[in-house]
């Protein structure tokens, strides 16, 4: 099946590249701003910090009420520029794309949700339903933007 795209978000971040990198790239930072982590469980303790292609662990996350866990592997990893994973469910795989580049004295930040659904329900459902994830990340990102660019302005 092909790939769908769920989801972009294209943004200007007025902060540093290192720090915005930081922020999706550091559990205990994207707690500060994403309300739907918990938690990811990787398979060894230094697997935490040392991010890099063929990394895996299990991604913990709450929608609405419902707590979901799902393995996910780092498909490419260059910071600060770019963290590409791949997260299998029962729906086929979801792609999850951070691209960083360098603009001004900011940062661009493109963030891409994408499924390749694992049979024709799911993709017909995906491309029903798609669409109202948007909200979801849309929300998510904001905090991003909003919460890198106050700690920012604090330092």
């Amino acid at each position: 099946m092909e790939e769908i795209v769920v989801y972009r978000y294209d943004e200007y971040i007025d902060a540093p590249i290192d720090i915005v990198f930081s922020y999706v790239n550091d559990d205990d930072k994207i707690k500060q701003w994403n309300t739907m982590f918990i938690e990811n469980i990787y398979e060894s303790a230094k697997d935490q910090h040392m991010y890099k292609k063929g990394i895996s662990f299990k991604s913990v996350q709450k929608l609405d009420k419902k707590t979901i866990t799902v393995d996910t592997h780092i498909v490419e990893y260059e910071a600060p520029y770019k963290i590409i994973m791949h997260s299998t469910t029962k729906e086929g795989v979801s792609i999850s794309k951070y691209l960083l580049t360098r603009e001004y004295s900011g940062t661009r930040l493109v963030v891409e949700a994408s499924l390749i659904p694992s049979n024709i329900y799911y993709k017909l459902m995906t491309k029903i339903f798609g669409r109202f994830t948007k909200f979801i990340y849309e929300e998510q990102y904001n905090n991003l933007k909003e919460y890198v660019e106050n700690e920012v302005q604090i330092s």
